[in-house]
């Protein structure tokens, strides 16, 4: 049994670090993935464009 809760929260993680550059970020990912499905976080996060980085203005 703890096998299977500690994969899942590795499983999280995972999701969370695919979503650190969407726009909830890395936590909000995390916490949707334990919420939710973790493969329908990650599947989602797939679909959607990352978030676009700010130039520097000179």
């Amino acid at each position: 049994m703890f096998f299977y809760i500690m994969s899942y929260i590795i499983l999280c993680l995972i999701v969370g670090l695919l979503g650190r550059d969407r726009a909830i970020g890395f936590l909000g990912c995390s916490v949707a993935a334990l919420l939710f499905n973790p493969i329908l976080v990650a599947i989602v996060l797939l679909l959607t464009i990352p978030k676009r980085e700010k130039k520097p203005s000179y």
